[in-house]
């Protein structure tokens, strides 16, 4: 009677491992597989009082105050509630401000600057 329930556990036990094995699988090949790119949501990394720093994706972007003077007053708050409507478009809702990503990473090719009291 021994026997029958051995092969039993020995069955059992195949198939967990097999199991086991087969959902390893799918979850490595899952999420190795995923289609698209991961975007994470811009972010503020460091605020100084010079300027401030994005993490937009992979890519850190500076925006300094002299450069971008509509952000010197504002709140870390403010700054922080940052979007990413399209992928060169950001948008910080609190202090209705737009800026194309281009202006932030070559900011001489946008020559004009806003007129915001410091």
């Amino acid at each position: 009677m021994s026997e029958p329930k051995d092969k039993l556990l020995e069955d059992i036990s195949i198939e967990v491992a097999h199991c086991t094995k087969w959902a390893r699988h799918n979850y490595i090949l899952g999420s190795s597989q995923m289609l698209g790119t991961v975007i994470s949501a811009p972010e503020v990394t460091h605020v100084s009082p010079h300027g401030f720093w994005l993490l937009l994706n992979e890519e850190e972007l500076l925006l300094p105050f002299e450069q971008f003077p509509w952000f010197r007053r504002a709140t870390i708050d403010q700054l922080s509630h940052v979007e990413n409507p399209a992928p060169e478009h950001l948008y910080w809702p609190e202090l209705d401000i737009d800026l194309s990503v281009q202006s932030i990473r070559n900011p001489d090719a946008f020559p004009l600057v806003s007129k915001a009291e410091d």
